[in-house]
């Protein structure tokens, strides 16, 4: 072949992206620059197949447009640091070969090199012995050659050899990899990249039909354009400190978060767009063009990242995962602990159990985040009280709890997932229909019948369990039995969440309004909240809930929390009355998740109590 067209570009894309798919498994495992995150492959097959998907099923047959159409799609689909540079190469390929119908050896090979210089114009402090460096060996091997080779064949088999060379040479670029004795991961996905291209045109490939289904065309398109991406990501609660004896690399310059927005609306400045975000982190890559622009950043703080990023321009989406929860397979524990975003636990028990989060998705006016990833309880209630709606909820779906849990079985013998009362949410359904699918034998799902502290008093019991070395039926059974013995009694100052939400009528409201009734919330061990009586004045109700939860701990030995949502006095005031009871108790106080808070409404305040075994001497 001597000339390339669109068709024929679409049909490199398509088999290049098929052969990093059928690699992804193995990249993920050799990942371990700029840190061992264990999603190479994932991030590659995300950007290629989008790249691919853009194509659609009849791509334009002038190679300009095609080339522009895959590129603006790899922007808007690109995941992780290696995707986001691919994501890049490609859109300067694109500039290169822009009003081109059909391009000969050497056109091609000046828009690749074109390619690699917008690549690393990309990545903030480019770094050699990474997919740069491959990309840059085999394009400058195609430019040398292109003159005297006239098939693109042989090009790309010449340019081939030349970045397997490259790839072969990162170890020896980069300490972390010669410690690890793997190449750069994103460099080989590259390689894996072209030699799916060449087998293409050697005819050795797979034929277009099956790399479509396989690349579930046109569905995955369509997908980025609803922000399928966005689906909830598992994440681990608690600081770069959980990696302590993971046998994983330390996070990227200690950042946690691999956070990533894209931006639409256009007019975009590359260096404001830095001069604006570099400050909150590392390995920052900024990928794209007019239309679109991908920023990709390693941070502590993505919501400050999101808020920075919609100071530029529309976020259309935004991504966060935790690096510490993807190098946090290799724990020791023989059972993985799993739970959802309702849960409210002190970051010390959370850390000591190492506990997996999966997060609902809030909305807010609108706009979704990510439970305790892209909203923290603070930044949540602080968009509530600008917001005249009711936030909303929505749970994770049956596939998010499905990768946790295949992932988390790679390393553990088994997995207890623990979740939000299924009176109050889908999500234990969700969870329960995940493990049938990947091992039942395995992965036991309880219902909580609780949330928020509730929640966290029956994820603790289980991770005593686990930490206690009981085996799968003994962690179960000690959630189970903590479910049935914790209750949560909580109050608030005002019914105007519950009547937004439908659950008290508004007169009622008004009538409680006017004689200053405050209802005590009772959280039981059915699953349900009701009201539990009431007091008059706030400061009598929060006195009340004391007294409910001193009555129900008389003769036993217990454990507490209090939480409360944006009520730090009340909290405080709860916390004084619980401690004239119980002295001697360690009593967190915690703030409450979005959840919660839209069944209570702000300012609410509530304690959970956990029974755990008669006391010596029962009064009464």
């Amino acid at each position: 072949m001597d000339t390339l067209t669109g068709q024929g570009f679409a049909q490199m894309i398509r088999s290049g992206a098929y052969a990093v798919v059928r690699s992804q498994d193995a990249l993920d495992r050799m990942n371990v620059f700029p840190v061992a995150d264990a999603d190479t492959g994932t991030n590659l097959v995300a950007t290629l197949s989008a790249a691919a998907a853009g194509l659609g099923r009849t791509p334009p047959v002038a190679i300009g447009p095609a080339a522009r159409l895959a590129a603006d799609a790899a922007v808007m689909g690109a995941r992780g640091n290696s995707g986001a540079i691919f994501a890049q190469f490609l859109h300067g390929l694109a500039d290169g070969l822009e009003s081109k119908k059909g391009v000969k050896t050497s056109e091609f090979a000046e828009a690749a090199s074109s390619g690699v210089g917008a690549a690393y114009l990309a990545v903030q402090n480019p770094r050699e012995g990474t997919i740069l460096s491959v990309l840059k060996a085999w394009a400058a091997d195609m430019v040398g050659r292109a003159p005297h080779l006239t098939d693109f064949g042989e090009l790309l088999d010449r340019g081939l050899e030349a970045a397997r060379s490259a790839l072969a040479d990162t170890p020896r670029q980069l300490d972390v990899l010669a410690r690890s004795h793997v190449v750069d991961a994103g460099g080989q996905g590259l390689v894996y990249f072209l030699e799916g291209v060449l087998s293409r045109l050697e005819g050795k490939g797979v034929d277009d039909d099956d790399l479509l289904e396989a690349l579930t065309f046109p569905a995955a398109y369509r997908s980025l354009r609803s922000h399928a991406g966005l689906q909830a990501r598992a994440f681990v609660a608690g600081g770069a400190a959980a990696l302590a004896g993971s046998g994983g690399v330390d996070p990227d310059e200690g950042f946690r978060f691999c956070a990533e927005g894209l931006l639409s609306g256009g007019g975009f400045d590359r260096e404001a767009i830095v001069r604006r975000v570099v400050d909150l982190g590392g390995s920052l890559v900024v990928a794209g063009g007019d239309a679109h622009v991908r920023v990709h950043l390693h941070t502590d703080d993505p919501i400050r990242f999101r808020e920075a990023l919609e100071t530029i321009g529309t976020v259309e989406s935004f991504k966060v995962d935790d690096m510490v929860e993807q190098q946090a397979a290799a724990r020791s524990a023989r059972i993985a602990l799993v739970t959802d975003s309702t849960f409210d636990l002190s970051e010390a028990a959370q850390l000591r159990f190492g506990t997996v989060m999966v997060p609902l998705t809030i909305s807010i006016d609108g706009v979704e985040y990510l439970d305790r990833v892209e909203l923290d309880p603070v930044d949540f209630y602080r968009r509530v009280r600008k917001s005249d709606g009711l936030p909303r909820s929505s749970q994770p779906n049956r596939a998010d709890f499905q990768r946790v849990y295949e992932t988390l079985l790679e390393e553990h013998e088994a997995v207890v997932s623990v979740h939000i009362s299924a009176r109050l949410s889908g999500t234990y359904q969700a969870a329960l229909g995940a493990a049938q699918s990947v091992d039942p034998r395995r992965v036991r799902v309880v219902d909580s019948r609780h949330v928020s502290v509730g929640l966290g008093l029956v994820v603790e019991a289980a991770g005593e369990a686990i930490k206690g070395g009981e085996a799968l039926g003994g962690v179960v059974a000690a959630a189970e039995d903590a479910a049935r013995n914790i209750r949560v009694y909580g109050a608030t100052p005002s019914l105007e969440f519950a009547v937004k939400g439908g659950r008290v009528d508004a007169k009622v409201a008004y009538l409680a309004g006017l004689i200053r009734l405050k209802p005590i919330i009772l959280f039981d061990e059915e699953g349900g909240a009701h009201a539990s009586g009431g007091r008059l004045g706030y400061a009598r109700t929060i006195r009340g809930i004391a007294k409910k939860a001193a009555h129900y701990a008389e003769g036993y030995d217990v454990r507490l929390a209090v939480t409360h949502a944006d009520s730090p006095p009340a909290a405080a005031y709860l916390h004084q009355q619980l401690r004239k009871r119980f002295r001697d108790h360690d009593i967190p106080m915690l703030e409450s998740g979005p959840v919660l808070t839209t069944h209570t409404g702000l300012g609410a305040a509530a304690v959970a109590v956990r029974r755990l075994r008669p006391t010596a001497v029962v009064s009464g």
